[in-house]
């Protein structure tokens, strides 16, 4: 007999499974339209995370996606050449760049993705997002420690 421990455990691993599909058909569309790629989405919420007083720069934006500052002139150049990223100079260092997203990718799918996910977030209980966000972190230290 089937215990309501094993149903409500065989019923997280079918949602993971699910969600897991649907975000692969997800990331597909956006390689199609020539959407950021799983990288950029990244380092857009990097940029767009970053507080005013400490700006998003190349050098931090490569430590935080620990690559090369060589790899992030790539990802740096296909996010302003879309659009998504405005650069300038830094206030206090002339050696380096601020980066910051664009008013124009406020309309874009990912950052759609968000809000919705944001209004989803919010039906919550502050207990049920804990639980949910402890289930989530342990999703990620898992197929993180994969090889």
């Amino acid at each position: 007999m089937v215990n309501e421990t094993t149903t409500r455990t065989s019923d997280l691993v079918h949602c993971v499974e699910e969600f897991r599909r649907v975000d692969a058909q997800f990331s597909r569309r956006l390689a199609a339209m020539r959407a950021p790629n799983d990288t950029d989405r990244v380092a857009m919420r990097f940029i767009a995370d970053a507080p005013a007083d400490e700006p998003a720069t190349p050098r931090g934006l490569a430590d935080h996606l620990s690559v090369s500052t060589a790899a992030i002139t790539s990802v740096v150049r296909r996010l302003q050449e879309r659009g998504q990223i405005e650069i300038a100079p830094h206030p206090t260092d002339a050696r380096s760049k601020v980066l910051r997203p664009s008013r124009r990718d406020a309309h874009s799918p990912v950052d759609e993705l968000t809000r919705r996910l944001e209004t989803i977030a919010d039906e919550f209980t502050p207990e049920q997002t804990e639980t949910v966000a402890r289930f989530l972190r342990r999703i990620t230290e898992e197929i993180d420690d994969l090889p």
